[in-house]
């Protein structure tokens, strides 16, 4: 098939992500997010080399449903054996969907007080001046439009010597789950989305990863690899999932191309796993993740 190679609209591509998260935030913190489940288990992880002292004061990047939020939460109060917290650390949590906001605001400011949800777009953050002690970003810098806005303003957020901790998914080699089934949509719809948009994989190189981060100013750059395992259980099962939730921002696109496109697409998927089966049968998904940690210029 011929691509249309039309062009990315990022006014557009915003209005369909926070849909698309308003729609599947309830299944994705109830598969994924709060049960530290494949790639999230990687929370802890990143929250451990953000090194959470008792009174920082904490952005939690594209927040989503509260993952890193939580596990920032568990910190400081390991950090307070008193639990005498009242004039510690703060979190500040923003996100562009409503809905990932009000399931993180069910859980962490019955949890801690000092805690604030807001819902704001990442790329047009409404805070001004150095604030922040650490800005921590999971899985979340990989969809920003502009990535090199998004960097430099988090530096200018930062405080003098102030930290940022941000994790992405790894290369489309390395993360499985997405690729076996994606390559096989792009193989038949190789145009279904406007050129330019935003990978889960475009930070998935290390090498990418630090050089956004460098040329945003940031220095005592690390990025390291971990790699986790996805159970993802039968193949209807992980066809079924992926459908429902990592491909629902798509899924009519693909629907409406008819059952024989959507059937071929199926098929391929089935082809790709075939390497990920372990010994009974089910599907079992290497899953790279990268942390890269840096300070401010």
């Amino acid at each position: 098939m011929t691509s249309t190679n039309h062009n990315l609209d990022p006014i557009q591509y915003k209005n369909n992500t926070r849909l698309n998260w308003n729609t599947v935030a309830p299944k994705y913190h109830e598969d994924w997010a709060c049960t530290y489940t494949g790639p999230f288990k990687s929370t802890i992880e990143l929250v451990k080399l953000a090194q959470i002292n008792q009174n920082d004061v904490v952005l939690d990047l594209a927040c989503g449903t509260g993952a890193v939020a939580n596990e920032v939460i568990k910190r400081i109060y390991d950090n307070h054996q008193d639990n005498h917290i009242d004039n510690g650390a703060t979190l500040v949590g923003t996100d562009i969907s409503r809905v990932a906001l009000s399931i993180a605001k069910s859980s962490l400011t019955r949890r801690f007080q000092k805690s604030f949800l807001i819902e704001m777009d990442s790329e047009n953050l409404g805070f001004r001046n150095a604030s922040f002690n650490k800005v921590l970003c999971q899985f979340g810098l990989m969809f920003f439009p502009n990535t090199v806005h998004v960097l430099k303003h988090i530096n200018d957020l930062l405080i003098k010597g102030g930290k940022l901790v941000v994790s992405v998914h790894g290369t489309s080699e390395g993360v499985p789950y997405f690729s076996c089934i994606m390559n096989s949509i792009l193989k038949s719809i190789p145009d279904i989305r406007p050129k330019g948009s935003p990978s889960v994989h475009t930070f998935g190189n290390p090498g990418d990863l630090y050089d956004a981060l460098e040329n945003a100013n940031f220095h005592d750059i690390s990025v390291k690899k971990y790699t986790y395992f996805y159970k993802a259980g039968t193949f209807d099962e992980y066809w079924s999932g992926y459908m429902s939730s990592t491909a629902n921002s798509i899924r009519s696109t693909i629907e409406s191309k008819g059952t024989h496109v959507l059937s071929t697409i199926k098929e391929d998927s089935k082809i790709n796993v075939n390497g990920y089966k372990d010994k009974t049968g089910l599907l079992s998904f290497p899953w790279d993740v990268l942390i890269a940690t840096a300070h401010n210029s």
